[in-house]
């Protein structure tokens, strides 16, 4: 069976840079175990702002009242379990993406597990807390939530991308069906008045304007297709490859090559 230690190992990521600021929320039934976290909190090398919760009851009730950035629960409670307290943690519009951390004082890996599988941040053995146990788990949790924002966010642009490419594509067709078939009816043209020098050099250049704006418009969709890229691409940092502009663009439900007259062949 897995070791408690093996669980902690593989629930431990890179360090982080800490945040300059969390909101903290304790929920313990027990008052001292709830002033010994709220010391070690207070220990953090960021600024905290530390509220408590003795139940699920006062739980929902702080929720109600408050966006958390970080929520520390308690697994055995007199009204429920932690993972009841995760769950309504989850279900909470203003608080569903905090970062949580079990606190147990069993030491049983079958609760560090459904912790973490339903949702859990990380976890900490009361018996095992410290201010070093407490700054490495309050940084990881904090720094997987963020993870996870940047994802949802990703997940979100994704979506209005997608849409804006569906219209994208579909304009592009209405723009292009008219274009090639006039070229085409020039191309037919040239057998007719093959001997008319002056009409034949003017289909000619006809066709070549209407090339040369098939090249442009194509080159237009080249870089909406690699400005769609950079704004569902990762970088290195939360959505840091999102370029404003094109952002605002694409919220504006019509790219920039849209936005021009359309393109019509001589």
């Amino acid at each position: 069976m897995i070791s408690m230690q093996e669980i902690r190992q593989r629930a431990q990521t890179v360090a982080i840079k800490p945040p300059d600021f969390a909101s903290i929320l304790i929920v313990d039934d027990q008052r001292f175990d709830r002033a010994r976290l709220r010391r070690m909190c207070k220990e953090l090398e960021f600024d905290v702002t530390i509220s408590e919760a003795d139940s699920l009851e006062s739980l929902g009730t702080a929720m109600g009242q408050d966006a958390f950035d970080l929520i520390f629960l308690d697994y055995h409670m007199s009204d429920g379990s932690g993972l009841q307290a995760l769950d309504a943690i989850q279900f909470d519009p203003r608080n569903r993406n905090a970062a949580t951390i079990m606190v147990t004082g069993d030491e049983q890996t079958e609760i560090a597990i459904n912790a973490m599988k339903n949702g859990c941040s990380d976890f900490l053995k009361k018996d095992d807390l410290s201010n070093a146990s407490v700054r490495r788990a309050a940084i990881n949790a904090l720094q997987k939530a963020s993870l996870n924002r940047s994802l949802e966010t990703q997940h979100v642009m994704r979506s209005k991308v997608e849409a804006v490419l569906d219209s994208f594509t579909e304009e592009c067709a209405n723009e292009l069906k008219p274009m090639l078939f006039k070229m085409m009816r020039h191309v037919r043209d040239l057998y007719t008045i093959r001997d008319d020098d002056v009409k034949y050099q003017a289909t000619i250049q006809q066709i070549s304007n209407a090339c040369n704006r098939l090249f442009d418009f194509m080159n237009d969709i080249d870089d909406q297709e690699r400005k769609e890229f950079s704004l569902v691409e990762v970088g290195e940092g939360p959505a840091s490859s999102v370029e404003s502009e094109a952002l605002e663009e694409l919220q504006g439900g019509r790219p920039r090559l849209f936005g021009r007259q359309p393109i019509r062949p001589n």
